[in-house]
């Protein structure tokens, strides 16, 4: 899959407000978050709608059914616009003016020695010692000083290399401004009037970006196996470069710029039979903390797929089909043989919003409605697997392959959510200086 690697330079200050309500006179907008990957995928596939004049004014096309949701028995699915739906994203991620890109601190990093940064390593989990799930056999430990300094929240992306390849300790990470808080004091407009609300003032903060700072992302081209539909006018995300794009609330702007260099998210080689795998982006999972791919007992459940071909891409078109059922032994793809041994997770992350468009243009329908809630993995946190088979080394490399840069969340995934890499890791010794297990 090839991408085209973009900026965004905003104009003035940005809001991305969080789930917590927002009214005039009682709330105060919590709006200078970095903005999630789902609300830069909406407005880029807002403005490629606008610009080839198939912007909807309501939700009236069937949508595409997936098995899950009929499986559920959600039969149908209504979305305004058939077009560009081939829009996958990566981003967005931070970028300063001498072209350092900037990606979330990993949340099993703890303050170590004379500044440097340790890991939190996993070791093998005793029963009865701890309540954690039953598939977890390995829990999270460190044996550094205890220490009220802490870590930034991004890490530059030569930091996180060293970090996916290593096995121990590593230099103290580079603590940099990237934004502000700036807050602003604003007044409720009358829907009817539009006008000034008396007595209905609200507090805002907002983003501002620091000098030379900018969003970058990648966004896929359009698949080469098959033509665009009609009413995109051979348009991808290329053609954005150059224009000005609305991103978030407050009706806030930029300009979109062709990226001087690509997306390059970090990698490492993948050593032995241990992987682990960290998000660069929030996750919304099935199963909470756990991934859907992911079995009760900790097995992974993904397959390495053979390259795409026409007889998987007539599988996948079954896929649509009414009564459509999933059969193990016909499935050409090879199954990975690993499990889930230990898990370092953030706070969940509320993710809801607003849906703009109704059902139908009927005005009866009202200004759209609310959006589902969901509970979301918070980016920088990391998994572990071990491999197992009777080669557990190149189990371990398939494994890294299916994950590495690939979004894995259960939803919205082809809107940047679970965009993860791979790297090593290793067990922890103990005070003593007894070695590795």
């Amino acid at each position: 899959m090839t991408m085209t690697t973009l900026d965004f330079i905003p104009a003035d200050t940005l809001f991305f407000r969080d789930s917590r309500p927002l009214q005039a006179g009682s709330g105060y907008g919590r709006g200078a978050n970095w903005p999630l990957p789902g609300v830069l995928h909406s407005a880029l596939r807002t403005a490629l709608l606008r610009k080839a004049g198939a912007l909807p004014d309501g939700k009236r096309t069937d949508g595409f059914v997936r098995p899950r949701q009929r499986e559920s028995g959600r039969t149908e699915i209504r979305i305004g616009a058939a077009e560009f739906q081939w829009l996958n994203l990566q981003g967005p991620f931070p970028v300063d003016g001498a072209g350092c890109i900037y990606f979330p601190m990993p949340r099993d990093l703890v303050p170590g020695a004379n500044g440097s940064a340790a890991r939190l390593r996993p070791e093998v989990n005793q029963p009865g010692e701890n309540d954690l799930p039953s598939m977890l056999t390995h829990r999270l430990a460190s044996y550094e000083r205890p220490s009220k300094t802490g870590l930034g929240d991004w890490v530059d992306g030569e930091f996180l290399c060293r970090y996916l390849a290593s096995d121990g300790h590593l230099p103290a990470p580079k603590k940099i401004a990237l934004w502000d808080a700036e807050a602003r004091i604003g007044v409720a407009i009358d829907p009817v009037t539009q006008t000034a609300a008396e007595g209905r003032l609200y507090a805002a903060e907002h983003l501002r970006l620091r000098r030379d700072v900018r969003l970058r992302f990648g966004v896929a081209d359009p698949p080469d196996h098959k033509g665009q539909m009609p009413g995109e006018h051979d348009l991808t995300a290329a053609d954005l470069a150059g224009t000005t794009l609305q991103l978030g609330g407050e009706q806030r702007f930029g300009h979109v710029v062709k990226a001087d260099t690509p997306l390059a998210l970090p990698s490492a080689p993948i050593r032995g039979s241990r992987v682990e795998w960290l998000l660069l982006t929030p996750a919304i999972f099935v199963h909470g903390w756990r991934p859907g791919w992911i079995g009760d007992q900790g097995e992974v459940k993904l397959r390495e797929v053979p390259p795409r071909n026409e007889a998987r891409r007539q599988r996948r078109r079954a896929r649509r089909q009414e009564g459509w059922t999933y059969d193990e032994a016909e499935d050409e793809a090879l199954p990975i043989r690993a499990r889930l041994v230990a898990a370092c997770i953030g706070k969940p992350q509320v993710l809801g919003g607003w849906e703009l468009l109704g059902e139908t243009n009927d005005p009866s329908d009202g200004p759209g409605r609310a959006k589902a809630t969901f509970l979301a993995v918070p980016a920088g946190s990391v998994f572990y697997f071990e491999a197992t088979g009777d080669n557990p080394t190149a189990e371990a490399a398939r494994l890294g392959k299916v994950l590495q840069a690939r979004c894995r969340s259960d939803f919205y995934g082809e809107k940047g959510f679970g965009l993860g890499v791979c790297g090593t890791w290793d067990f922890c010794g103990n005070v003593a200086g007894r070695p590795p297990k």
